[in-house]
């Protein structure tokens, strides 16, 4: 009785606690891939988001660990140590253009402990409104959803790149949609895509507000606590890495086993990574990074992301496992691109920094957060998909990937299928007509030469018909499988 009690106490209170999310209301897909932004002539790759009114359009990059939007001023690059600078701004944003801006003096950064992995940077609070586009075919025009009121950085300065929309545990985005009754709860799915210059890819990524793209990912889905006692809120923990040199299952090597690297006493243990897109490459522990080089024969790149770089092709692929089983398979477009730069960051022997699954491991993996309950899902990405499927992703819900009907044999067979079985089809129908159109012409003459040897009789008259007689006095009876009218006596 006791164990009853406490389950219906249990599902009054989950009934309670998801009433009052809005689970119908439509999630907000907002693209991302290399477009035009105002201010610069580059085409820059990120999220399809605008500031202001008019709205002066940005391509903001996804960040994990930020909470704000930040956009950049129009002045930036003026006072910028950026390498780049004007190229890299992801859009610029002159606050005087816009005639709903309204300067927050007061207002208190929640991402101001929080150092960027790749420089610093100072600015401004303000209100404006942002502006979320939807755009689902390059060549249909965009919709959009408004975000009104909604406070902004505006970075004046510094050494590192703006243009960033904050999807931290404690985003304002999230919040302000939520509170606006625009999405039906913080979550939150990102495809981060391989279109940025790094990858050197072709694949446009996404953000998925209230939601998720259930044709983006495919599989098991896997589910891990948040860490909310750290900026980076996506903690996984890696067991083991893989390196195949494309050859049969002997060709496996693990970074852990000391049996492959004299380096290693003993097997390493498991390592917890955080994942990030605030750098490409992955940074791993040393002595991995290190096992790393040796098999592959790495050095440095001189890249500025601090990628190590493959002194020999390399046709094979990196598989890292995850304690739970989840496995990715690093390709080997991404292992060796076309300058021989791997996606693993050199490592200080004495380096305390975090280890990174970033976001060369994030371009194979698709990432959904529920920062209501504080955890979120990894699933493996699909790549290339030809249809956006936007789904509500409710609080406390688990997402699951569209799975397609399975096709009938017929419908297999595609087009080519269909044009045989047409082409089978039409000869077999006109054989048929042949057949009959001749069959019926045979009746009808037997049937004439009956009427006129039995008016011949009718006159008296004896006339002998002459024949031609086979040999052969006797005939085989017709097939029994055969239509009657398709067979003739020989």
């Amino acid at each position: 009785m006791a164990s009853f009690l406490l389950f219906l106490s249990a599902s009054v209170l989950f009934a309670q606690s998801t009433a009052a999310f809005n689970c119908a209301k439509a999630p907000i897909y907002v693209d991302i891939h290399k477009r035009a932004v105002h201010g610069t002539d580059v085409f820059q790759y990120g999220s399809f988001i605008g500031v202001g009114n008019p709205s002066q359009n940005q391509s903001l990059w996804p960040s994990l660990i930020r909470n704000d939007t930040i956009i950049t001023d129009s002045n930036y690059c003026d006072h910028s140590t950026l390498a780049n600078c004007a190229q890299s701004t992801r859009g610029n944003f002159d606050t005087s253009l816009s005639t709903s801006f309204v300067q927050e003096k007061n207002f208190q950064s929640l991402d101001h402990n929080i150092t960027d992995l790749n420089g610093t940077f100072t600015g401004e609070f303000g209100q404006d409104d942002l502006h979320l586009y939807t755009h689902f075919f390059e060549t249909d025009g965009a919709s959009q959803n408004v975000v009104s009121k909604y406070t902004i950085e505006v970075a004046t300065n510094g050494s590192a790149a703006p243009g960033i929309v904050g999807m931290g545990y404690s985003s304002t985005l999230l919040q302000t949609l939520y509170d606006q009754n625009l999405i039906a709860g913080r979550t939150y799915s990102l495809y981060i895509g391989s279109g940025m210059d790094r990858a050197g890819g072709v694949i446009n990524g996404s953000n998925v507000f209230g939601g998720y793209d259930a044709g983006r990912f495919q599989g098991d889905v896997h589910k891990y606590p948040m860490r909310t006692d750290n900026a980076s809120p996506f903690p996984v923990t890696v067991q083991d890495i893989i390196i195949s040199d494309g050859g049969d299952s002997t060709s496996n090597i693990s970074l852990f086993d000391p049996a492959s690297f004299s380096n290693l006493k003993t097997r390493p243990d498991p390592f917890e990574a955080r994942l990030t897109t605030e750098q490409y490459p992955l940074s791993l522990p040393y002595e991995i990074t290190q096992n790393y080089i040796k098999k592959l024969s790495a050095g440095p790149s001189g890249n500025s992301d601090g990628s190590l770089k493959l002194n020999k092709p390399f046709a094979g692929t990196m598989t890292i496992i995850l304690d739970d089983g989840f496995t990715i398979t690093m390709p080997n477009n991404v292992m060796f691109n076309t300058s021989g730069i791997s996606p693993v960051a050199a490592r200080d022997e004495n380096s305390t920094d975090p280890f990174l699954l970033s976001v060369a491991f994030l371009s194979q993996v698709y990432l959904m957060a529920d920062y209501d309950t504080y955890q979120f899902f990894l699933a493996t990405a699909i790549q290339e998909q030809k249809a956006v499927m936007p789904r509500t992703f409710c609080p406390k819900a688990t997402p699951t990937p569209y799975i397609p009907p399975k096709a009938s044999g017929f419908a297999q067979q595609g087009m080519i299928g269909a044009v045989i079985g047409g082409v089978v089809g039409g000869i077999g129908l006109i054989s048929f007509a042949s057949c009959l159109f001749l069959g019926l012409r045979s009746s009808r003459a037997a049937k004439k030469a009956e009427r006129a040897e039995e008016e011949e009789k009718a006159r008296g008259k004896a006339t002998m018909l002459q024949f031609d007689i086979d040999d052969k006095t006797d005939f085989e009876a017709p097939p029994k499988t055969a239509t009657p009218f398709f067979w003739n006596k020989r």
